[in-house]
């Protein structure tokens, strides 16, 4: 069992009430219940265990014997510590490698799990309902609503009304774009699992940005494909360096968030995104524009899609209504090419007939609020953006970050230690934050940590109340020592 793997899919285990060794024995067990740990891995030391955990080794030590006890664990001399056999486990042990990558990716726990009581989530990287929009915004006209629920069809390309509407949002953004040209998705997430799907198969290389977001790493993961990093700069990925590793390594796709980049906020320059398209032209490698984030400007007018640069260059765009009004709503789309749409609806067609026509059809009425959406949350994140920036440079003056023009976190780093080693301690400080690693397909980023600035300016400070407390503690070095008798 590859340690850090195991540790991202322990979560915040030591979040709530109870003893640490009660805490982990239960995340222990619900591990092997998910089938993260399948009968026969082999158990990490519990010295190891406790140094990535950031905890007294007699914890792990007393974990291991009642879990032994339980018949969850057997151990061998000279073989170590091992899941039994008899251990109760759903799910099959067939392509275990990858569901195992899967199951330690923090997606599912940190879109799923109810909130902890008195945790502050720094981990969070859906942004709050923008409830500043007026609620007739979200309501459908009697009319509208009778002829919707006489509409038999399943409208599996997206209900044209919201085609014509997204159609217009990217003429207007410098792209001309008919309805044809695009398809309605269940959010970004969907639509990147689906291009994905249609341009890549098992065991193709593709290049993805490093640090990204990990549910992009999910979906890559998911087909079973090979990934390679791209590094981002202060401007993004270099384009030069694209068409290197596109030659280096055969990529069959090149995932970008060009436009507030996740997690660092960086964003590409004009010239960048013309020599970019130039790039996808002369090769044929599709690339992958990923737009969620390009709606949240805080300040300046950042470029045009990539796909407005080139007219005949592979470029696939994506997007939602998800960042910049509410997640909930799980409304997203795909702007391509006639042929790549066709291709993309019928393996969508296959996973869910069609997307609801309630939600669309809100969508449509969300679309038509669009300019009043943007400035609504450009005056929501500024002053947000700005307090987070003060209270790190007045209580954490010696971490290094930019502050970003748009987009919804800072990417700090921290002047020593180990991002993943400080989470640890900064759960038992009632704070939840995102090590860098996390967001790197090669685990790099190791001193980077993400944190959202989309909060109220209450939840801001308290967290950053917190995270200064965790980082004296982290500093101090005992706390392990000091987490023999620690209860949340």
């Amino acid at each position: 069992m590859e340690l850090q793997a195991l540790v991202r899919h322990l979560g915040s285990w030591s979040a709530g009430k109870g003893s640490l060794q009660g805490k982990l024995t239960h995340a222990l067990k619900r591990s092997i219940l998910q089938g993260f740990l399948n009968p026969g891995s082999k158990m990490p030391s519990e010295r190891a265990l406790a140094r990535a955990l950031m905890i007294s080794r007699t914890t792990v030590v007393t974990t291991y014997d009642e879990l032994r006890h339980s018949g969850w664990l057997k151990s061998r001399r000279g073989s170590g510590t091992s899941v039994s056999a008899n251990s109760p486990i759903i799910g099959a042990e067939r392509n275990a490698a990858q569901l195992a990558q899967l199951a330690s990716s923090p997606l599912l726990g940190l879109l799923g799990n109810q909130r902890i009581e008195n945790i502050v989530d720094f981990a969070m990287g859906m942004p709050l309902p923008l409830t500043e929009l007026p609620l007739d915004r979200f309501l459908i006209p009697a009319d509208e609503y009778a002829t919707l629920i006489n509409d038999r069809l399943y409208h599996p390309m997206g209900i044209p009304a919201l085609r014509h509407a997204i159609a217009d949002y990217f003429a207007r953004d410098g792209l001309p774009t008919s309805p044809d040209h695009i398809l309605v998705t269940s959010g970004a997430q969907q639509a990147l699992a689906l291009c994905a799907s249609l341009v890549a198969q098992r065991g193709d290389m593709v290049l993805v940005e490093d640090p990204t977001y990990f549910g992009a790493l999910d979906a890559m993961r998911a087909i079973g494909a090979r990934i390679a990093s791209l590094p981002v700069g202060p401007e993004g990925v270099r384009p030069s360096v694209i068409r290197e590793r596109i030659g280096a390594t055969a990529a069959r796709l090149v995932y970008l968030t060009p436009t507030f980049q996740n997690p660092t906020g960086a964003v590409m320059p004009v010239e960048a995104r013309k020599e970019l398209a130039r790039i996808a032209s002369s090769t044929g490698v599709p690339v992958i524009d990923d737009r969620s984030m390009a709606a949240l400007v805080i300040e300046g007018t950042p470029p045009r899609p990539l796909a407005a640069y080139s007219t005949n260059a592979p470029i696939i765009t994506i997007g939602s209504l998800s960042k910049l009004v509410w997640p909930g709503l799980r409304v997203g789309w795909v702007r391509a090419a006639e042929p790549i749409i066709e291709r993309l609806a019928r393996l969508k067609t296959a996973m869910d007939l069609g997307c609801p026509l309630i939600t669309q059809t809100i969508a449509v009425r969300l679309f038509a609020a669009w300019e009043e959406a943007c400035r609504l949350r450009q005056q929501q994140l500024k002053p947000r953006r700005d307090l987070l920036v003060n209270l790190l440079k007045k209580r954490l003056s010696d971490w290094e970050f930019r502050v970003p023009t748009g987009g919804l976190f800072l990417w700090a780093r921290l002047p020593s230690g180990n991002a993943r080693q400080f989470a640890q301690v900064a759960l038992r400080h009632g704070i939840v934050i995102l090590p860098g690693p996390v967001m790197s397909a090669e685990e790099g980023c190791g001193d980077f940590i993400r944190l959202p600035f989309f909060w109220e300016a209450e939840t801001l400070r308290t967290g950053m109340d917190r995270l200064c407390s965790a980082w004296q503690d982290y500093k101090s070095g005992d706390h392990a020592e000091r987490a023999r008798a620690v209860v949340v």
